[in-house]
């Protein structure tokens, strides 16, 4: 190769490397999403009495063991656990997580990695739809089982005002933002019963997730739900 060739080489090196610094610059958010929009109170902005449902007293929902929970509390600015039952005797089991600063962090305590890690056995996955009033949201469900105990799960992730689907979808609406110099929060909503007859326990956890929605605020009801069409 000529010197000339080489010096073409160097300069082409040399460009490619500038664009990819310029270009992870660029992409370097530095305006927190969150700072922007009002601050998340999960307690006060989920009602603990809506439709046929009521929050019980001094029963939590979380499963999580001490060290899980540690983790939890590290990575999540603000979380909520309540059971509700209704008219029935029927009781769901409600868990919130809610972060300012989106990350990868929250693909680690997603509840089909969260429930294994607890000794549960994931039975099944599957995606789902809930129509809910403010449009249709993708969820995800499990059907899990630990002994005797069946607990078949609804849940989904909305990264700022984003439902998303799969972690390629999550990293995408993550650039997306990224792009706008804005770092996203997200939030984790976690809806599941112990019943051993899974479809009746989807059908109840959807009318759950519905009523649930409708009687948080029109003002924040997007920070649960999304606000933009679903694909």
């Amino acid at each position: 190769m000529t010197i000339a060739g080489l010096n073409t080489k160097k300069i082409a090196l040399l460009a490619l490397m500038l664009t990819s610094a310029a270009l992870a610059h660029m992409l370097r958010p530095d305006q927190a999403l969150a700072s922007e929009r009002p601050q998340i109170h999960l307690e006060s902005m989920v009602p603990s009495t809506f439709a046929d449902w009521k929050k019980l007293d001094n029963i939590s929902a979380q499963i999580v063991d001490p060290q899980q929970a540690q983790k939890i509390a590290e990575i999540y600015t603000e979380t909520l656990s309540r059971t509700y039952v209704n008219s029935k005797g029927y009781r769901i089991m409600l868990s919130i997580a809610y972060g300012k600063n989106q990350s990868d962090a929250l693909q680690l305590h997603k509840p089909e990695v969260c429930y294994p890690a607890q000794g549960f056995k994931l039975i099944s996955k599957h995606a789902s739809t809930v129509l809910l009033a403010t449009g249709p949201i993708a969820t995800t469900r499990l059907e899990t089982n630990l002994g005797q105990r069946y607990e078949p799960v609804t849940y989904w992730t909305i990264v700022g005002d984003h439902i998303t689907k799969t972690s390629i979808d999550k990293k995408l609406v993550e650039m997306r933002y990224a792009f706008q110099g804005k770092i996203p929060d997200g939030m984790l909503v976690r809806i599941s019963s112990i019943d051993r007859d899974t479809e009746a326990a989807y059908e109840i956890q959807s009318q759950f997730a519905i009523q649930m929605v409708e009687a948080i605020d029109t003002g924040t009801r997007t920070r649960f739900a999304g606000a933009l069409p679903q694909n």
